[in-house]
């Protein structure tokens, strides 16, 4: 009896340490899916690892992932590497699939689609790209960054797959 209950009130505790540790690491402003820099890049790349073996096959596995930031999911999103791009799959706004998205904006009339490719074509590797969005449940926008990596299909095409994280 007194063993099972050493057990559980050891459990309770570290239970409500780690409960702890993540509302001390995770705050309110970090709530909104800010993640480190290297838990997206390391998506992007794991994805786009799927992208190279398995081409359009590997679609439907990439929309369902999802990784976490702080609490919040967070996801990838897969276009075409060409100067007017195409939306191949966007697991939020699935609306945008195969739509022309070369004239997105953002706020400071960056075209960040197209922004995204440029971005590839000096550094296929994968690159940074900053600009501003608006949050789910907010109105005014907020500094963004993604990262981008251009991605060879099986079948010889290139596409661009990228994740962002508020700044």
């Amino acid at each position: 009896m007194k063993r099972g209950f050493f057990i559980f009130v050891l459990l309770m505790c570290a239970f409500f340490s780690l409960n702890l540790f993540a509302q001390e690491n995770c705050t309110d402003a970090k709530k909104k899916a800010i993640c480190k820099r290297e838990v997206v890049k390391a998506s992007v790349d794991k994805m786009c690892e799927i992208v190279k073996a398995k081409g359009k096959d590997g679609i439907a596995e990439i929309k369902k992932f999802r990784y976490d930031c702080c609490g919040e999911p967070d996801y990838i999103w897969i276009q075409t590497f060409e100067d007017k791009p195409f939306m191949v799959m966007h697991p939020i706004k699935p609306q945008l699939d195969g739509k022309d998205i070369s004239e997105s904006k953002d706020p400071d009339g960056k075209a960040l689609f197209v922004e995204f490719v440029k971005a590839v074509k000096v550094k296929p590797e994968g690159d940074w790209v900053t600009y501003k969005w608006t949050k789910f449940g907010e109105s005014d926008p907020s500094p963004k960054v993604s990262w981008v990596k251009s991605c060879k299909t099986p079948d010889g095409k290139d596409w661009v797959l990228g994740s962002g994280t508020w700044e």
